[in-house]
Formats: C-alpha cells, structure tokens, sequence
C-alpha cells in the first residue's frame, strides 16, 4: 500500500492560501469493526465517500476556505480557531452525524494543538491522528479529544508496542493488575482514590463512603501488594501510570 502522506496533499495545497493564524488540524476517522448490512441502494455507497462528502458539506456551508480532505477512512480537516475550538468542532460533528455522513457507523475525532504557521500543519495532523488513537483506547467508539487535553496519555501514545505497556502497568500494579477479579478492582479504585486525593486519607474514605480505620486497613492491603507507596513518591508515580495504562483499551 502507498505509503500515508504527512499531510494530505489537498489539504496541505489549501491550507497554503489560508491566513495561518490560530489554525486546528482536525480528524475524523470512522471507527472500526462495525459490520452494516446495506437497506438500500445510498447505502451501497462506500461509507468513507459518504463520510468525506458530508464532512466537506458541512465545512463548506461555515468557511468555503477551509480545507478539506478524504483519506482512506479518515477526513482532514484544516480550521480557524478561536481561543476554545472545542464548540466549534462539536458543531460539526452533530452536523455530520445528522446527515448521516458515517452512516450507521460511528467515528471518532481528534484535534490538535493551535497552530500559527503553514509549516507547523505536518506536526499538528499528527497531533490529531494521535489524540484519534487515544481517544478511542480511552473512550471507545465516536470519542472526541483534543490533543492538549490528552495529558500523561501523549506521552503514553509515543510507545510503539502496546506489549511494553501492559508489562509495565502488571509488573507496577503487581496483584492489583489481575483481570476480572474483584478484589483486585476494588483494591485499584481505593488506590485510584487516594492518589487523586493526594493521599488525603480522611478525603478518600469520604469519597469511597469508608469508616476511616476501614481505609487504614485497605491501604496496609495494598501496600503488601504493591510496595509502600504511602512514603515513596517515585512508586505513586509509577502506580498512577499503571492505572492510567490500564484504562486503555485494546492493549
């Protein structure tokens, strides 16, 4: 197969006549997996036509100027942005999904950091390709996340091999990290708690509607497990990257 371009070349001639000023890369790819028998003749149409069409319908009627672009089962799109591009594009995607532009399947979209010059359009779509991945592994089907939101998971998207991943949350997280146990569970979302409390015992049992002794106890639990995380702040963050990991899916 030909091999992806950095940006595609459509978009990228375009952009070239756009004012380069607090421009977003958008990307809209549909999401995989999802077998739809066709009721009908439209239905027949390739569903990445039909997507890439109605995507530069609904650009067209806001900005005629922006470009937009169909890539095998993802559109670029090249847009102005304020200082939150966030309404804008939830705008248009309710737009593409009410006409039906992915038919009955659902897509995903990413957007990247705001840009100032042409030059920077190659990096800013690979900003949105990333934020697409992740915010599907996060959120499942038809999610939306902009890239600057993605936090210690834009660092995480960086790992080529998901294997490398898993290694680290089961060897961090130890008992913590066996699947479909309860306890273990349990035991992740008390750890979960305490670390975003900052380890505020009094604030995590209030959360966790616990008697303060009963999260005493839970916490001796998961130290035995996982190491004395209550004193050593390079194992919690180790231990929240392995949560975090864990909340990726397809890994």
């Amino acid at each position: 197969p030909a091999a992806r371009p950095a940006v595609p070349a459509q978009a990228a001639a375009s952009a070239r006549a756009t004012r380069a000023r607090n421009l977003v890369v958008l990307v809209a790819e549909l999401d995989p997996g999802q077998s739809v028998l066709p009721a009908s003749q439209h239905a027949l149409r390739p569903a990445r036509e039909r997507f890439a069409a109605a995507w530069q319908a609904v650009v067209a009627a806001r900005d005629r100027t922006a470009p937009v672009a169909g890539f095998n089962q993802e559109v670029v799109v090249v847009l102005k942005s304020g200082d939150d591009p966030d309404p804008q594009v939830r705008s248009l995607i309710a737009e593409v999904s009410g006409t039906g532009g992915g038919g009955r399947r659902t897509f995903s979209t990413g957007v990247s950091r705001p840009v100032s010059a042409v030059a920077d359009l190659p990096a800013a779509y690979e900003e949105a390709r990333r934020a697409v991945r992740m915010g599907r592994r996060l959120n499942g089907p038809a999610s939306v996340v902009h890239f600057d939101a993605l936090g210690i998971y834009r660092l995480l998207s960086l790992v080529p091999d998901p294997a490398e991943l898993r290694d680290f949350a089961r060897q961090t997280l130890r008992g913590l990290a066996v699947e479909g146990d309860p306890d273990a569970e349990d035991l992740r979302t008390t750890l979960e708690v305490l670390l975003d409390t900052n380890l505020n015992v009094a604030e995590a049992a209030r959360r966790l509607h616990f008697h303060y002794n009963t999260l005493r106890y839970r916490i001796g639990k998961i130290e035995r497990l996982v190491g004395p995380f209550m004193e050593r702040p390079d194992l919690r963050l180790d231990l929240s990257v392995a949560l975090r990991i864990l909340h990726m899916r397809g890994l």
